[in-house]
């Protein structure tokens, strides 16, 4: 089963977007792990088996957090970072790509798309 850990700047109402689309998702606040280091939040996601999803960019960066070293990380790169335009990317992301084979993947999540990177 595909699980998610939502860091502590994604919108509640996302996160009950993808609750409600039948994922398990946890967020940092529900957790109580608000102010957490990074590291702590990509061990939390490590050691759940979740994705992690994050307007971060840092978690995007492949040198400290490199594919094969998690579960996979959806960085949201969409700004201004509008609901409407958030669900909307959301939706296509959750239509095209299969999450079974999300394990060590960086989705760079953007308005008109997204784009991906797997461990090698």
């Amino acid at each position: 089963m595909v699980k998610f850990l939502a860091d502590e700047n994604i919108p509640p109402v996302i996160i009950e977007f993808i609750r409600k689309r039948g994922f398990n998702i946890e967020d940092v606040y529900k957790i109580g792990k608000p102010g957490l280091s990074d590291e702590g939040i990509m061990e939390i996601a490590r050691a759940e088996g979740r994705i992690l999803i994050t307007f971060d960019k840092h978690f995007a960066d492949i040198i400290n957090y490199p594919p094969y070293s998690h579960h996979g990380v959806i960085r949201i790169r969409i700004h201004p970072p509008l609901i409407s335009s958030l669900i909307e990317a959301f939706e296509r992301f959750l239509e095209k790509f299969d999450l079974s084979k999300f394990e060590g993947t960086l989705v760079v999540l953007e308005r008109n798309g997204f784009r991906v990177r797997r461990a090698s």
